[in-house]
């Protein structure tokens, strides 16, 4: 081989060595990029998220004034009333606030207003049969079970729920689940033998499926067992668990000057008042005079009252509040419970406590 060939190779060979080296060079400047504009994408994602959640923080405190200057307004009446309705500020569902770089979005509910779980048990830890009996016909109501030939019954649901919580390892009925059934799961775990407190629960007892989870949630609580219901803003299904009130009439009747017994505001001022004005009389017994003429019921007569826990007024309230920080969506839910004064007290005693809070993730909301 002359001196011009072996040239001409040798140059062949760098042509090709420094074009592999350009094209190493590129990918991996292409990489260095690339990595570089995730990272920026990911702070500042996460930048927009703490951000989000200042805002949810935010969020909350105004729900805290809302509902401290709601019991303001009734303990500063000429006629001092403790009363919470479905026709106050406190439960009107706001419009988006407009924030830098998007919105947030918030809504009170009142947690006596649904069922509370924990109540199927008294506060000295006895099995409550009325409020077990209320459960199941509220899950039957549901459709729940939600799965075809399921193999549980709302019955069968609630017994899973007393052995749940209950301190004992003694299945409630044929089909209660303890200890040595969970810890033949995989992976084991034990039952909670403690009151419930947070919905995500209901995931580990055996029976309850995520449809039935959700179908159930709007209409339910984790609230210590001797909390009442507010018959104020309970919906119509949680009022027809309760014997002797006619729930029609209550869901129109508290409505602003929905009876002579009600606020122009909406909600009963007195709970008796209400009991009174809802009381679903059972129909009179036939009774006759001598002369076979039939004999109309005493109008004064007295009327029974529903068994159960109630009130017109409430302490534990739900924050759902939602903020969207360039166009990422963060989810927070908060439990607020403020405590009731007595009518005409000073209002500096007023305070509010978060219970609890979490983020909820969009996509679940579980």
């Amino acid at each position: 081989m002359d001196r011009k060939q072996l040239t001409s190779k040798q140059q062949g060979t760098v042509l090709i060595t420094v074009v592999m080296m350009v094209a190493l060079a590129a990918l991996i400047a292409t990489d260095i990029g690339y990595r570089q504009k995730m990272d920026i994408k990911r702070t500042a994602a996460l930048l927009s998220r703490d951000q989000a959640f200042h805002y949810l923080l935010g969020a909350e405190e105004i729900a805290n004034l809302a509902l401290v200057e709601d019991l303001k307004d009734d303990n500063n009446r000429s006629d001092p009333v403790i009363k919470d309705s479905l026709y106050e500020t406190w439960a009107e569902e706001k419009a988006p606030f407009p924030v830098a770089g998007g919105f947030i979005q918030g809504k009170i509910t009142d947690l006596q207003a649904r069922f509370n779980i924990n109540s199927i048990f008294a506060s000295d830890a006895k099995v409550q049969t009325e409020q077990k009996a209320r459960l199941a016909s509220l899950m039957v109501g549901l459709g729940i079970p939600s799965e075809e030939n399921s193999d549980v019954t709302p019955a069968i649901l609630v017994e899973r729920l007393v052995d749940w919580i209950d301190s004992d390892q003694e299945p409630t009925g044929f089909d209660g689940r303890e200890d040595l059934d969970y810890l033949n799961a995989d992976p084991p775990y034990r039952v909670a033998n403690q009151l419930m407190w947070d919905i995500s629960e209901l995931m580990l007892v055996e029976g309850f499926t995520p449809k039935d989870i959700k179908q159930l949630e709007p209409y339910i609580s984790f609230l210590p067992p001797d909390v009442p219901i507010n018959l104020n803003t309970a919906e119509d299904r949680i009022l027809a668990l309760v014997s002797g009130l006619n729930a029609m009439e209550l869901a129109e009747k508290r409505k602003p000057n929905g009876s002579d017994n009600v606020d122009k505001e909406g909600g009963y001022g007195k709970l008796e008042d209400l009991l009174i004005d809802n009381y679903k009389a059972e129909a009179p017994t036939t009774s006759q005079d001598e002369d076979g003429n039939p004999i109309p019921p005493d109008p004064n007569e007295e009327k029974g009252a529903p068994v159960g826990n109630f009130s017109i007024h409430s302490e534990y309230f739900l924050l759902e509040a939602k903020a969207v920080i360039n166009q990422k969506t963060v989810l927070m839910e908060a439990i607020l419970y403020r405590e009731t004064i007595e009518a005409g007290s000073s209002n500096s005693n007023i305070k509010i406590k978060t219970i609890s809070r979490k983020l909820v993730d969009p996509l679940k909301r579980v």
